[in-house]
Order: structure tokens, then C-alpha cells, then sequence
């Protein structure tokens, strides 16, 4: 039976052998008697490939399948005896589909999706290529999926890439037909990108000659491979195309390899030969006319060559008109500024003196013409810096509210001349303190209100300040000024920002003014990134927006607020006695973002009746009242001497009145009436708090932060000397009659020379140089060098009427670092005087003292006193040292004196001891009786100033 069992199976394999002899063909691959069954029921199987797949498959010209693909099917075909057909005339497209309808029985080259898999069963992987993003060379941008949201991508239709870019919603697909066509497309500009293999890009690209295309190659970790794809219903196929490309040798690979991509492709030479020829044709040309251009470039030369001389010539004389604009700038200002400060000098005087009422209106008339010039003269200097570039922005922290401050306070003048309203509102989300130009800031809202109340004879002027938007730290703001004014036609707006242009020749003689203001205003906000929109109607009025972009102090807001939220606001109980309005809705608003919750009344009878109750049976009693003048009756302090009279409240509380703005007679009367502050309207946050923190003895947020507050005009405790350089007799004569006023005594100079000859002959009590820049025989800058030769400590204040770019440097350079411009302000000239001197006059400073002692009060209180009993007679001994030539013992007398004058912090005296010791032990016999009367000034003024810190006994 065994015997039959095995003449059976060889009459099997005998019989197999016969009748399929090629599927011997390859005898290492072990086939299934399925896949047996199936090559022999399929010998024929019919493909759809891609036309244009290059170097995977295509078609060639002589309408041969070709290609890696081909070729692997060629070995396959070896291997298994199989016989593959190609469908022939059909696009890809046409040929996915009609294997989507079984009409095909395989796809020979294609990427393997989730989508495919539900159609078609996949052989394993036998070739791998990249994908990639084709680009043209100039969109460097482009570097990866992400840089693709949002555009529209040229892709293969029905290609592997095709399903990829489908998962991907953010980015457009155009879809192409073949690849060579999307490449052609993106080489040309029609499409920004296309994804596709590597392989077959690069080979397209080649073959077609477009160098203008550049790869960008993503997922590089996930390399894109080529499968078999076969009708669902013939897993059989699949088996055995894997068995036959498993026998595939490493070899057979290489060679299909090297066939298709590493050799060199065929490029099409012809539209290169073409554009050589056409090339060549203009070469030609070029040679044949070469001559004639020679002779009209010779021309061509010469006559650039002249040109270039007459533009070198224009520049020059553009350079010169320039610097003659500048020179005469400088020089105007200068020759304005200087009579103006004496009209402005002499009218302050004047006014100091026993002058009738009408008298003293003409001087303020003669004032305010004097400062209506100088604005005009500052719009043109500044119109000058901005169209020269030389306008720069100095970026510093700056409080809001003392801006807006500064601005109400300037205006207020006009505004009550003009006899209207001026109304101001401040949303109390805009912070207070910000990065930026506050002197600019205050230039523009000071231009646009200038103009807003100068063309405004009846009704109001609003400045609303609003906060739009926030960035971050970056604060958008926009400060909104409203008039009733005389309005502006179309035409007048679109010149509104043309320099020296007004609305028409009967404004400007009607209202005056340079015409630049605006001009200036909309070049700094352009230079502070902010923008200004304006709506006007004739007879209506006009308003101006101007958005401004600033950036928030974020440090110094957080500690101005933490202030602000440490002060114990919140119990404050408050009354609030206004017109029910605008006004009475804002100063709600300043409270309630203080943290203090207040009730609003608006009629005197309300707010007895509210008093009244709040007797602390029921209600708490008011600690605060804040009354609107504006709100009672015509007597209106009556209503507080009701309230002060009243047996009937149960306590008074603190009580703030809202004045009218410019009425300063009404502050004469708040104590009279028992009124505990006085705020002038339009009122700021910053105001308001300072009012309620000062009545109820907390400190108040103007002082915030301490380092920025302004500083009240110091006390002289002792008599001081100043020497004035001036050349101009009648401003010599101002400023040294500002000077005795405030007890102060002068020496003058009327030139540069003078100066210095008066301070070699006076150094010893000259406390302080007021020195003029321009000046006969010797002008300022000379006169600082060379007294700093002399004393590099003793204050020198330039007084000058030059305000270009520049001067400020060039003083610093000379050594005068502090600097005052003409015409000024009486009152700033003395206090900036003042300021100085004491500063200067001090030689304790007992700030770093006690800093050395390590803040021990009582510590330096007795090293002071020791000091000053040790050195009681240290001047006698250093000057009978001198005097009889002992340098050696007045060298060391000295020496004890710096080091423990600079420990309690006389650092003058520390200085002047090193100076006096170096000259003492060099022996400069020249130099050491100077040195030596200020060493004794000064130790002399120091143990003067200790004496004065010692407690008075008995």
C-alpha cells in the first residue's frame, strides 16, 4: 500500500512537471497547491500603470511599458511563470478607477494608504523612496508641512500623496492629471508647491530642464515604499508575488537600481541648442554694432561724468542752503529769545512792584504776547529738528495724571479768557505710569487743546482719555479732545497737517498762531508709532482722536497700585454732593477705584437729610463730603455753615469742595468757612486721592515714587555769592535784581574775560557761575574750560537763548552741566539757583555717613562729635606747618583729615585733603597756599555744620 502511496505522488509531480514545465522555472520557491492552482487558472494578468510615473513606470515612445516597476515584473514573471499585460491608453487616473472596478486585476506602483487597503490587498514593500515638497528656488520660506497651511498645493490625483495631504484640512489641493504637468506648473508660477517621491521629481526635473525648482525633504524617519496592489478577491496573487520578490537577489535589486537612478538621465538638448543658437545669433549682433556703441558709450560717459560733477555741485549747495537754514534758525532764536527774556524780566519786576489793578492787567497782557511769540519760535525749532531727522524721543517713566496735570494747568489761563467750559473725564482702567516722552505727550495734547479752546468762543472743550486695547504691557490709549467750536470744511481738513497752513487767510488773522502746530503733532505721534483722526462740521465743532500706543512701567504701576491698596480707603464712608452728570459720574468712578464706596446726592436739602441720618443708630456717619461748588445755590458757603451749625448730624465729617477752574478768590474763603481742602476742576485721579489722603493723614500717591516727586524750592541757611556772565546790560540787570531778591549777592561780568580774571580774584566766596554762552573777547565754552582748570567742583549754569541740537552736549563737553534757556521762568530760574547752592553748600553729607557707620544713628552722632572736638585747632597747625615750610608734618596732619573725613562723609573736604596732601609731599610751593585756604574753608564750614547737629543743652 506504502509502495502505491509513492508511485502515486511521483505520477503527480511528473504530470504537474509536463503540463506547467515554466512553473519549474525557478525550483528554490515552494508553492501552494492553491498558488499552483491559481497560476495555472491565471496565467495572464492584466495591469493599469501610471503613463508618466518616471523612473517607477511609464510608457515610452515606442509605447513600452518601462521602469523600475517593469522590471521588477519582468523578474517576477521569470520566477513564477506568471504573464503580466498592460492596459494600455489610459491616464493614472483612468487606470485607479478601473481597478476600483476589478476591470484591472493590479497596480504595479503604488503607495500603500488606509484608503487603498479597503479596496486592494498590498504585496510587501520592494522599493522605498522620500517625500518631498517641490518649490521654486525663491520661496525659501517654505520649509515643512506647517509652512503649507493655508496655501494651495499641487498634487497627483489618486496618488499616494493625494490620500497623505487629504489628512491634512488647513491645506488646499490642486489637483493634476500627471506629475510633469504639476511641476511645469509650480516652475512656472501658476502653483506655490507640489508633494511628491523624490525619485520622480528629481527625474522630471532633469529630463525637463527646470532649474528653477528646489527640494525640501520632511519625515525623513518615515521613508515612503512601493507595493503590488491586487483585487481583494485574489489573496493567492499576493502570496505569490511576495514569495517571487523574496527570491529576488540583492544583485538583481542593484542592477534594476543602477539602471534607473544612479546613471545619468537623457536630457533633451534641443531647447538648449536652441537658446545657444539665439545666443549665438546676438552675439553676433552685439559685435556687428559694437563699434557704434563704443562711440555713443565714449559720449554717454562724458556726458555722465558732467552729471555726476552738477549733482555733486547741487548736493554741496543743498548742503550749504542747510547749514545757512540751521546757522540761521540758531541765529533767530537767539536774537528773539534774548529781548524776549528781558520783556518777560522786566514785566515779572514790574509786577513786584505797587501797581495799579489796570496795571497789572497790561503786564500780563505784555506776558502772554511774550509767551504766544515764543510758542511760535518753539513750533518752528521744533518743525525744524523733525524735518532735519534730529528729533529724537527720550523714553523715561512718566506718571499720566502729572502729565494731564501739567496740561489742565497750562490751559486753564485760555480757557477762563475764552469764558468756557472745559470738562475732563478718565476711564480708571488706564493705568498711571507708563514708558514713553512725557514732554511730547504734553506737546501734543497741549497743540490740540490750544486749538480746540482758541477757536471756541462759546460752549465746552472735553479731553476724554480711554483705554481701547491692551497687548500685553502695551497699552492702547486714546485721548479724545471735543469742541463747540467754529468747525472745519472738507477742504480744511485734508490741509489740516500741511505745514504753515491754516484754514483760510481770515483765521489766521483772526486767531494767529504759525500754522505747524498739528504738522508737529502728527510727526511725533507718526515717530511714537500712534495715529490722529479728526471729524469736523462748520459751526458745530470738531473733534480729534489720537490713538496712542504706550507701553505700561509695569514695576512702578504694580507698587503705585500695592500703595494705593495698602491705604485703609476702604472704610472712608463718603458723601458726594453734584450735579447728577458727567462730572459727579466720574469723580464716583476715581472713589470707587480707590476702594471707597460712596452715595451721591444732588441737592443740598438731600445731603442734610443724609448727614442728618447718619447719626451711627442706624447708619455709620459720613467720615467725608465732597461738594460740587458748581452744584449749590448762589451763596453756596452757606450750605457748609448750615452743615457746621447743624445740632442734628452727630459728626462733621472732612469735608472737599470741586472749585470752579481759575477762581483762586474762592480758595481764599475755604478756611474762612471751615472747608478742609480745595481741588480745582477739571479733577485728575491722581488729585482727588492726594485731597482725601492728606485729610485723613496718609501720605499722599503724588509723592509716588519718592525718587520722582518734585522738590520744593531748598532754604539758604546762609549768605551765598553768584557770578553772572552777561553781555546784554538789560538782562544782566534781570537777572541780577531775580538774584538780590532772593538774597543772593552778585558779582557781574560782562565778557568772558572778565569772568575769569573776577573768579581767580573771588574763587573763595563764589558759590556759583550764571554764564552766557555768547559773549565778546571770550565766549562761554572758553571761560568753563578754563575755570575748570581752577575748581572742577564749582557749579557753572549756562543761561543762553541757543535751543538747537547740540548745545546741551557741547556744554556737558566743557564742563557746565546744568543748563537754563531763555527767556525763563522767574520762579524756576531762582529755585533751579537755590537748588544749587544748597547742594553745593553742604559738606556733610550725612546720608553716606551713616551709611559707613552701618545706619547706627548714635554711633555717628559720636564719631561727629569727636571729630569736631580733635580738630578744633587743625587749621592754626596746617597753617603754621606751611609757614615754616614743614611740609612732612602738614603732609600728615592732612593725611588724618581725609581718611577720616571721607569715613563720616565729607567727601569735598576728602577730596580737596587728597589734592593739598599730593602737593604737600611733591612740595609744589605754587600750588599748596590755594589749596591749602580751601582745605581751611572747608574744614571750617564742616565743623560748623556739626555744631549745628548737636542738640542744644539745658
Amino acid at each position: 500500500m506504502k509502495k502505491i502511496y509513492i508511485l502515486l505522488f511521483v505520477l503527480i509531480v511528473i504530470t504537474s512537471t509536463i503540463i506547467c514545465p515554466c512553473y519549474a522555472a525557478e525550483s528554490s520557491i515552494s508553492w501552494t497547491e492553491d498558488e499552483l492552482a491559481f497560476m495555472e487558472e491565471h496565467p495572464l494578468i492584466r495591469l493599469g500603470v501610471d503613463p508618466g510615473f518616471i523612473p517607477f513606470e511609464f510608457i515610452d515612445e515606442d509605447g513600452e511599458y518601462n521602469g523600475i516597476a517593469a522590471d521588477y515584473l519582468s523578474l517576477i514573471s521569470e520566477k513564477t511563470g506568471l504573464k503580466f499585460e498592460v492596459v494600455k491608453g489610459l491616464r493614472w487616473p483612468e487606470a485607479y478607477s478601473m481597478a476600483l472596478e476589478g476591470k484591472v486585476d493590479a497596480l504595479p506602483a503604488v503607495g500603500k494608504t488606509e484608503e487603498r487597503e479597503k479596496h486592494f490587498l498590498f504585496s510587501q514593500p520592494y522599493y522605498y523612496f522620500k517625500r518631498v515638497i517641490v518649490t521654486r528656488d525663491t520661496d525659501t520660506h517654505i520649509s515643512g508641512m506647517k509652512d503649507l497651511e493655508g496655501l494651495t498645493v499641487a498634487v497627483q490625483r489618486y496618488s499616494s500623496h493625494h490620500s497623505y495631504l487629504l489628512s491634512y484640512p488647513h491645506i488646499n489641493l490642486s489637483i493634476y492629471d500627471s506629475t510633469e504637468a504639476a511641476l511645469t506648473a509650480v516652475a512656472t508660477g501658476s502653483e506655490k508647491a507640489f508633494i511628491g517621491n523624490l525619485t520622480t521629481t528629481n527625474y522630471l526635473i532633469r529630463a525637463n530642464g527646470l532649474t528653477n525648482l528646489r527640494f525640501v525633504a520632511f519625515e525623513a524617519d518615515k521613508p515612503q515604499a512601493l507595493y503590488f496592489a491586487v483585487r481583494k478577491d485574489w489573496p493567492e496573487l499576493i502570496s505569490i508575488i511576495n514569495k517571487a520578490l523574496n527570491a529576488i537577489t540583492e544583485n538583481e535589486k542593484l542592477a534594476v537600481n543602477n539602471k534607473w537612478i544612479d546613471l545619468q538621465t537623457d536630457i533633451d538638448y534641443g531647447p538648449i541648442i536652441r537658446v545657444l543658437s539665439v545666443i549665438g545669433a546676438f552675439v553676433i549682433i552685439v559685435i556687428t554694432v559694437s563699434f557704434f556703441w563704443i562711440a555713443r558709450l565714449r559720449k554717454e560717459i562724458q556726458h555722465r561724468k558732467q552729471v555726476q560733477k552738477d549733482l555733486e555741485m547741487a548736493k554741496r549747495e543743498a548742503e550749504e542752503a542747510n547749514e545757512f537754514k540751521s546757522s540761521f534758525m540758531a541765529r533767530i532764536s537767539h536774537e528773539i529769545r534774548t529781548p524776549l527774556n528781558a520783556i518777560t524780566g522786566m514785566a515779572y519786576l514790574l509786577k513786584k512792584t505797587d501797581i495799579s489793578l489796570t496795571q497789572n492787567m497790561y503786564i500780563d497782557r505784555i506776558m502772554q504776547a511774550a509767551n504766544n511769540m515764543l510758542h511760535i519760535i518753539n513750533d518752528i525749532l521744533d518743525f525744524s529738528k523733525i524735518e532735519a531727522g534730529k528729533a529724537e524721543l527720550e523714553i523715561t517713566s512718566f506718571s499720566l495724571d502729572q502729565v494731564i496735570q501739567e496740561v489742565v494747568n497750562i490751559i486753564s489761563y485760555k480757557v477762563e479768557e475764552q469764558k468756557i467750559s472745559f470738562r475732563f473725564s478718565k476711564d480708571p482702567l488706564v493705568p498711571n505710569w507708563f514708558f514713553g516722552d512725557a514732554k511730547r505727550i504734553e506737546q501734543i495734547l497741549l497743540n490740540v487743546l490750544n486749538n480746540a479752546v482758541k477757536f471756541t468762543s462759546a460752549g465746552e472743550v472735553l479731553l476724554d482719555i480711554r483705554l481701547l486695547a491692551k497687548e500685553n504691557d502695551k497699552y492702547h490709549i486714546s485721548f479724545t479732545v471735543k469742541d463747540t467750536g467754529i468747525g472745519m470744511t472738507e477742504e480744511q481738513l485734508n490741509k489740516l497737517f500741511t505745514p504753515f497752513v491754516q484754514g483760510d487767510i481770515s483765521i489766521n488773522r483772526r486767531f494767529g498762531g504759525s500754522g505747524l502746530g498739528l504738522s508737529i503733532v502728527k510727526n511725533l505721534l507718526d515717530m511714537m508709532g500712534g495715529e490722529i483722526e479728526v471729524f469736523s462740521t462748520p459751526g458745530e465743532g470738531s473733534t480729534f482722536i489720537i490713538l496712542l500706543p504706550l507701553t505700561v512701567d509695569t514695576e512702578t504701576e504694580n507698587r503705585y497700585k500695592k500703595a494705593l491698596s495698602s491705604k485703609r480707603l476702604k472704610d472712608i464712608r463718603t458723601l458726594v454732593l453734584g450735579k447728577s452728570g458727567e462730572n459727579t459720574n466720574m469723580v464716583e468712578s476715581y472713589l470707587s477705584a480707590f476702594g471707597i464706596h460712596c452715595q451721591l446726592t444732588n441737592t443740598e436739602a438731600g445731603a442734610l437729610r443724609m448727614l442728618e441720618a447718619a447719626d451711627g443708630t442706624i447708619a455709620k456717619p459720613f467720615d467725608l463730603l465732597i461738594i460740587d461748588y458748581d452744584t449749590l445755590s448762589e451763596d453756596g458757603f452757606n450750605f457748609v455753615e448750615a452743615i457746621r451749625s447743624s445740632d442734628k448730624i452727630g459728626r462733621i465729617p472732612k469735608i472737599i469742595m470741586l472749585l470752579p477752574m481759575m477762581q483762586e478768590d474762592l480758595f481764599d474763603k475755604l478756611n474762612e468757612h471751615g472747608i478742609d481742602r480745595g481741588i480745582s476742576k477739571p479733577v485728575t485721579p491722581s488729585t482727588l486721592l492726594d485731597g482725601v489722603l492728606d485729610l485723613f493723614n496718609q501720605k499722599a500717591v503724588s509723592d509716588f515714587p519718592p525718587n520722582r516727586k518734585k522738590k520744593k524750592p531748598e532754604k539758604l541757611d546762609e549768605s551765598h555769592c553768584v557770578l553772572l556772565v552777561e553781555d546784554n546790560e538789560t538782562n544782566q540787570l534781570i537777572a541780577q535784581s531775580f538774584l538780590q531778591q532772593a538774597g543772593i549777592d552778585v558779582i557781574s561780568a560782562g565778557d568772558g574775560k572778565e569772568a575769569l580774571e573776577l573768579y581767580q580774584q573771588h574763587e573763595d566766596i563764589i558759590d556759583l557761575i550764571l554764564l552766557d554762552l555768547h559773549m565778546p573777547v571770550m565766549n562761554g565754552y572758553e571761560v568753563a574750560r578754563k575755570i575748570r582748570k581752577i575748581s572742577a567742583d564749582i557749579p557753572i549754569v549756562a543761561i543762553t537763548a541757543d535751543v538747537i541740537p547740540g548745545v546741551r552736549e557741547k556744554c556737558v563737553q566743557n564742563g557746565i552741566y546744568h543748563y537754563i534757556s531763555k527767556p525763563f521762568n522767574p520762579d524756576y530760574f531762582i529755585q533751579t539757583v537755590k537748588d544749587l547752592l544748597a547742594k553745593n553748600a553742604s559738606v556733610l553729607d550725612q546720608a553716606a555717613g551713616l551709611k559707613n557707620m552701618g545706619g547706627s544713628l548714635e554711633l555717628y552722632r559720636k564719631v561727629l562729635n569727636k571729630y569736631a572736638s580733635e580738630n578744633q585747632d587743625t587749621v592754626d597747625k596746617i597753617r603754621q606747618a606751611i609757614y615754616e615750610k614743614r611740609y612732612v608734618d602738614a603732609a600728615q596732619i592732612v593725611h588724618k583729615i581725609k581718611s577720616s573725613s571721607g569715613s563720616i562723609g565729607a567727601k569735598p573736604l576728602y577730596e580737596v585733603s587728597m589734592a593739598l596732601q599730593k602737593a604737600l609731599n611733591e612740595q609744589k610751593e605754587e600750588e599748596i597756599p590755594a589749596l591749602e585756604e580751601k582745605f581751611s574753608r572747608l574744614l571750617c564750614r564742616l565743623l560748623d555744620e556739626i555744631k549745628k547737629l548737636q542738640p542744644e543743652k539745658g
